[in-house]
């Protein structure tokens, strides 16, 4: 049986564990806080751009936020006016759903014609 004595896992723990964080949640909180803040600091104009964390995990979440947000718009306001080109995807149609359906009936109509014609040929007795 192959188990990990509590002596390892303790000093694992106390070589790997910042004293500073408590909790890991509490740890995701503190980098999601500073990475916000960085990121907001990237998409209000006029703001001062100087990290204000020192050091340690705050500084490099805040740098992370704000070097994103320098490369992609703030999508957090609806307010938010986007000129997409109405036919950007290729399932999206240029025609109306009224011709549409229309030209898909006129299709159905010349395929039931032509079966019909067909019918009618094969049905028909040999002139010989």
């Amino acid at each position: 049986m192959n188990v990990v004595s509590p002596l390892t896992s303790r000093w694992w723990k106390s070589r790997h564990h910042d004293p500073t964080v408590t909790e890991p949640d509490a740890h995701v909180v503190r980098w999601k806080n500073a990475w916000l803040a960085g990121a907001t600091v990237a998409w209000t104009p006029g703001s001062t751009r100087v990290n204000p964390h020192p050091t340690g995990l705050e500084r490099a979440a805040w740098d992370a936020g704000f070097k994103w947000a320098k490369e992609n718009p703030d999508r957090r306001g609806n307010g938010v006016v986007r000129l997409a080109h109405p036919h950007r995807r290729a399932s999206d149609s240029k025609l109306t759903s009224s011709l549409k359906g229309a030209a898909a009936l006129g299709a159905t109509g010349v395929a039931l014609y032509a079966v019909s014609r067909a019918l009618r040929h094969w049905r028909r007795p040999n002139p010989s």
